[in-house]
């Protein structure tokens, strides 16, 4: 694991373009519940999380995780879930995607920012 983790992110929710905040309790049911750092959408009611092990995901009923329709962005140097890290509320298209482990940018309308093209596909996610 990266020394990135300590670090806390400023991930931002995919349905709500808040700031989530992180729930260094969360208990992900692995043995190593340590690395589990989870963050929440701030939203009333938003049931959205991002780990930066699994991406985003949403907690039904308080238990169980759903993974249907979350955002699904990998960074194509390491493979670690990517996370919504900023929008352009003037172009509510722009997504900037930040990797968690080596801080590599993804956009969904330049690509890779400073290395090159790159495509971005969201698996289930609504327009």
């Amino acid at each position: 694991m990266s020394a990135q983790l300590t670090k806390e992110l400023r991930a931002l929710c995919h349905e709500h373009h808040v700031e989530m905040r992180l729930n260094k309790g969360f208990s992900n049911g692995e043995a190593q519940a340590t690395q589990a750092l989870t963050y929440a959408c701030t939203a009333p009611d938003c049931l959205v999380h991002y780990d930066i092990s699994r991406g985003y995901f949403q907690i039904q009923n308080g238990s169980g995780n759903e993974w249907n329709q979350m955002p699904k962005v990998n960074c194509f140097l390491d493979g670690a879930p990517m996370y919504l890290a900023q929008i352009d509320r003037e172009k509510r298209a722009f997504r900037l995607w930040r990797c968690p482990q080596c801080g590599t940018n993804l956009t969904n309308e330049d690509g890779l920012v400073g290395l090159g093209p790159t495509k971005i596909q969201e698996s289930g996610a609504q327009p």
